[in-house]
């Protein structure tokens, strides 16, 4: 006959790995509450258990004034992605026509696309470079 206790284990099965803690303070819970925040893992459970068995487990910590960096930045890498998508379709497109004439105009567009493409690159790079400025 099974016997059920209060924290989940039967007299047949006991499962000796659940545990279960409290932590009283409010302090101490809100600082946990953080720490588990800032670690990036992806449940509590797998944050404790990195903390009890020292396994090793990375810091997320957001620097809010990198924020406007890291909007620009992205906003150029999307920008080039756009580009470089268009250039691809121009590419293939270059190869499976066989007239000199629409060649051509193929080819001006990878022109103007590659001008727009190292544009963006050397706003990111004067982005970047402002930004390890401060």
């Amino acid at each position: 006959m099974k016997q059920h206790k209060p924290d989940g284990r039967c007299a047949t099965c006991p499962r000796w790995h659940r545990w279960h803690i409290r932590i009283p303070k409010i302090e101490d819970q809100q600082k946990l509450i953080e720490l588990y925040r800032r670690s990036g893992a992806k449940t509590k459970s797998d944050f404790l258990r990195a903390r009890l068995l020292d396994e090793s487990f990375k810091v997320i910590i957001e620097d809010e004034s990198a924020e406007e960096y890291y909007r620009k930045l992205s906003s150029i890498t999307a920008r080039i992605q756009k580009i470089a998508i268009l250039y691809n379709q121009t590419v293939r497109a270059i190869n499976s026509y066989h007239s000199v004439k629409a060649a051509q105009v193929m080819l001006q567009r990878l022109e103007q696309y590659s001008q727009q493409i190292i544009i963006l690159e050397q706003q990111a790079i004067e982005l970047t470079l402002d930004y390890q400025k401060r």
